[in-house]
C-alpha cells in the first residue's frame, strides 16, 4: 500500500511505513483499483529494483517459527554493530526495531518473514501500542541529541563571532571606521576618514576634533597626511578660526615645501584680511612658494600685486666719461636707491629726487619701487666709469752726458696733439711730478748741474687722469755744482736730538721755566716744555732720563746754527747753504729745493708773504731730524725750529 505521508509503497502486512516510520491505515480489504493499483504496482518494481542493485548478494537463512512459517532467502546485510552488542543495545541507540527477513512468494519480488495472519485480521490495538512506543523511543533519543549539539555549536558560533568581529574590527579600514565613529580608540588612517565624512555632514566641530585626534597620532611619522592637514585646515576656517588655519598652513608648506595647497590657502587668507603688512607678507610668500614648487602662478600673481621695478634711462655698461642718471616709477610710486651692496631697500636707500652723478669708479646700482608697504623687486644695474688717461708726455731733449747747461722742451703724447685741457708737470729737484709741482707752460726748463739730473713729467688730461710718468736722466758736468743736502751732523752747536739729556741742557742753558706738559705726536710718554728768554725747549723721558727732543730759537746770537746760519738771515742765504736744484716755483708758491734718500729740501708758502725754509734728514735708525727756518714778509729768518720727528 502507498504511505500517505511520504508516497512510499509498502507491503500489506507492514504496520509502519518503513522509510519515513508513519503508521499505516488498513483498509477494508477491498481490493486496490484503478490509478491507485497502478501507482502501487509501479512503486513496489521500483523499490524491488532499487533493493536488486543496492543488495546483489543473498545468503540463506532459515526461521523456524512453527507451521505458519515459511523459510525466505534474504539480502545479507554487513553487520556494523561491535560483537558484544546485542539487539536490544541498538534499539536503545536509536536504530530501527530488527525486522523479519524477507522471503520470495509467487509473484517474483521480495517479502520479508513475517508470521502468517489473516491479512485483515491484525489486531489494531497491538499494531497502534507498537507504534506509539517506537515513536516515543526515536523522539526521545532526536531530542537529546539535538541539544547538546545545539550548545557545542553555540559556543563555538559565539566564539567565532567574537574573533571574527575583533578581527573585522582591529584589522579592517571599514572595522577602524566603525570603532571611529563609535568614538573608540581608532587609527589615524580611520580617524581622517571619518573626520572627512563628519566635515561633508556639516559637523564641523566633530571633525575638527577627529582630524586634530589623527594630527596627534601622525605627528611622530616622516611622512604626514598632508591631504587630511588640508581638510584640518578648511574646518579650522569653516569654524573661524583663522589664525589657526593659517598656523597650520604655514607648519605644512614649511615641512611639505613642494606642495602648493597650503601656500594658495595661506596666500588667500593674509589677501583676505586687507591690511598692509599682510599684503607684504602675502607677496613673501608667493615669491617663496614658486622658488619651492616652479609653479609660474605665483610669480605672476606677485607680479600683479607688488609695484613694478623702476626703470633708469641710461644702460648698465662701461662709460669713459662721467655720467648722471635718471631713476623713476611709470606708475608714480616713490623709488629709493643706494650703491652699497649691503642694507634692505627702502630702509637703506636714498630717496629719489634729482639726476644722480656717476663720478669714475664702479657703481653698482639698486632701486625699488615703493606703495605703503608693497616694495617692488629691486633693479639692478652696474656702471663703469673709466675715463681715458692721456699718454706719456715727450722731452726735447734725448737722455745721456752734456758739457754744458741744458734746456728741454714738454710736449703730450701722439695721441694727445690735438686734445684740450691737456696739463704737464714736470720737476728737476727728484721728487715725483703731481698737482703741486710746476706747470710746463711752454718755455723752455733750464735744467741743473751734476752727475745726477733727472726731469720727471706727467700729463694730467680734463678728466683729471694721469699719464704714466716720463723720467728722463742726464748728466750735466758743468760747474757750480749743487751743495750738499742737510744731514743729522748738521746740529745746533754741539747738541744731538733725542741725546742731550735735560740736566747736560739746563748745566749750559739754564733750568728755564716749566711752562706745561703736553702730548705730542709720534710720542708714546708725555713731554715737558721750558720756556727761555731766547725761545723755549721741550724734553721727553722716553727711558730713565730726560732728553732734548725740539730747540726753538727766535734770538741771534745765542745758539751755533746749522752751516753758519742765524736769526735775521736772509732767505735766500739761507737757502744758498744747502742743496738747490734751482726748480721754480709750483701754481701755490711752493718750491721744491731737492729730493733724494737721505732727504729733502723744501720753500713752502705761508700767508702774507711768509714761508718756511724746511729741510728733513733720514737717521740711520729710520727716523727724521726736521729744520724749519721761519721768515716773516720781508724775507728774513724770524725763529729757527729744530726737532726731532719719530
Amino acid at each position: 500500500m502507498l504511505c500517505p505521508k511520504c508516497g512510499y509503497y509498502a507491503e500489506t502486512d507492514e504496520i509502519v511505513c518503513p522509510e519515513c516510520g508513519e503508521v499505516l491505515q488498513r483498509d477494508s480489504g477491498e481490493p486496490v483499483r484503478g490509478a491507485q493499483a497502478i501507482r502501487q504496482g509501479k512503486r513496489a518494481r521500483q523499490a524491488r529494483d532499487n533493493k536488486s542493485r543496492e543488495q546483489p548478494e543473498t545468503k540463506t537463512r532459515r526461521r523456524r517459527g512453527g507451521a505458519s512459517h515459511a523459510t525466505l532467502e534474504m539480502p545479507a546485510v554487513p553487520d556494523t554493530r561491535g560483537a558484544d552488542t546485542d539487539d536490544r543495545d541498538r534499539t536503545e541507540e536509536g536504530s530501527d526495531p530488527p525486522e523479519d527477513p524477507p522471503e520470495p512468494d509467487g509473484s517474483g519480488y521480495e517479502r520479508r518473514n513475517r508470521s502468517v495472519y489473516d491479512e485483515s485480521g491484525i489486531r489494531a490495538e497491538q499494531a497502534e501500542s507498537f507504534a506509539a512506543s517506537y515513536a516515543k523511543r526515536k523522539q526521545q533519543h532526536v531530542s537529546e541529541v539535538n541539544w547538546m549539539k545545539i550548545s557545542f555549536v553555540a559556543v563555538i558560533a559565539a566564539a567565532l563571532l567574537m574573533a571574527g568581529t575583533w578581527l573585522f574590527l582591529e584589522k579592517t579600514d571599514s572595522g577602524q571606521r566603525i570603532m571611529a565613529r563609535m568614538g573608540l580608540e581608532a587609527n589615524s588612517t580611520a580617524l581622517w576618514a571619518v573626520g572627512e565624512e563628519q566635515l561633508n555632514r556639516g559637523d564641523v566641530q566633530a571633525a575638527i576634533n577627529s582630524f586634530e585626534k589623527a594630527k596627534e597620532m601622525d605627528e611622530a611619522s616622516e611622512h604626514p597626511d598632508v591631504d587630511g592637514l588640508l581638510l584640518l585646515g578648511n574646518a579650522y576656517e569653516a569654524a573661524g578660526r583663522v589664525q589657526d588655519a593659517a598656523e597650520l598652513y604655514e607648519e605644512i608648506y614649511l615641512g611639505t615645501p613642494f606642495r602648493t595647497e597650503a601656500y594658495v590657502n595661506h596666500i588667500r587668507i593674509l589677501q583676505a584680511s586687507g591690511d598692509e603688512d599682510d599684503l607684504a607678507r602675502a607677496a613673501e610668500l608667493m615669491k617663496l612658494a614658486y622658488e619651492k614648487t616652479g609653479d609660474y602662478t605665483f610669480k605672476t600673481q606677485r607680479d600683479d600685486l607688488l609695484p613694478a621695478p623702476p626703470k633708469v634711462d641710461l644702460t648698465a655698461a662701461y662709460y669713459e666719461s662721467k655720467k648722471r642718471i635718471e631713476i623713476w616709477s611709470y606708475q608714480g610710486f616713490d623709488v629709493y636707491y643706494t650703491f652699497s651692496a649691503e642694507g634692505e631697500l627702502p630702509e637703506c636707500g636714498v630717496k629719489y629726487t634729482e639726476r644722480v652723478l656717476l663720478d669714475e669708479g664702479e657703481h653698482n646700482l639698486r632701486a625699488v619701487a615703493v606703495n605703503g608697504k608693497l616694495v617692488s623687486d629691486e633693479l639692478r644695474a652696474t656702471y663703469k666709469i673709466v675715463m681715458p688717461s692721456p699718454r706719456m708726455p715727450r722731452a726735447t731733449l734725448a737722455p745721456g752726458a752734456y758739457k754744458s747747461r741744458q734746456k728741454v722742451r714738454l710736449k703730450p703724447g701722439l695721441d694727445n696733439m690735438d686734445e684740450d685741457g691737456i696739463v704737464i708737470y714736470y720737476t728737476i729737484d727728484g721728487s715725483p711730478p703731481g698737482s703741486d709741482s710746476p706747470i710746463f707752460d711752454g718755455d723752455p726748463i733750464l735744467l741743473p748741474t751734476g752727475d745726477h739730473v733727472v726731469l720727471k713729467a706727467i700729463a694730467v688730461n680734463k678728466y683729471k687722469k694721469s699719464s704714466n710718468p716720463l723720467e728722463v736722466k742726464y748728466k750735466i758736468s758743468v760747474a757750480p755744482y749743487p751743495l750738499t743736502a742737510y744731514t743729522p751732523q748738521d746740529s745746533f752747536s754741539d747738541l744731538t736730538l733725542y741725546e742731550t739729556t735735560m740736566m747736560e741742557f739746563q748745566s749750559i742753558y739754564g733750568e728755564g721755566n716749566l711752562d706745561e706738559t703736553l702730548m705730542l705726536e709720534g710720542f708714546a710718554t708725555e713731554c715737558r716744555k721750558y720756556v727761555y728768554p731766547w725761545g723755549y725747549a721741550i724734553m721727553n723721558k722716553p727711558h730713565t732720563e730726560w732728553v732734548l727732543t725740539e730747540l726753538y730759537v727766535e734770538s741771534s746770537g745765542v745758539f751755533k746754527a746749522p752751516r753758519g746760519t742765524d736769526v735775521g738771515d736772509t732767505a735766500s742765504y739761507v737757502v744758498s747753504r744747502f742743496r738747490d736744484m734751482g726748480q721754480v716755483a709750483s701754481p701755490s708758491g711752493n718750491r721744491g729745493l731737492y729730493q733724494n734718500d737721505s732727504g729733502r729740501g723744501i720753500i713752502l708758502a705761508q700767508a702774507n708773504k711768509e714761508s718756511i725754509i724746511r729741510y728733513r734728514a733720514v737717521t740711520a735708525e729710520g727716523n727724521y731730524w726736521q729744520l724749519d727756518y721761519l721768515t716773516n714778509s720781508a724775507g728774513n729768518v724770524k725763529a729757527v725750529d729744530w726737532l726731532y720727528c719719530p
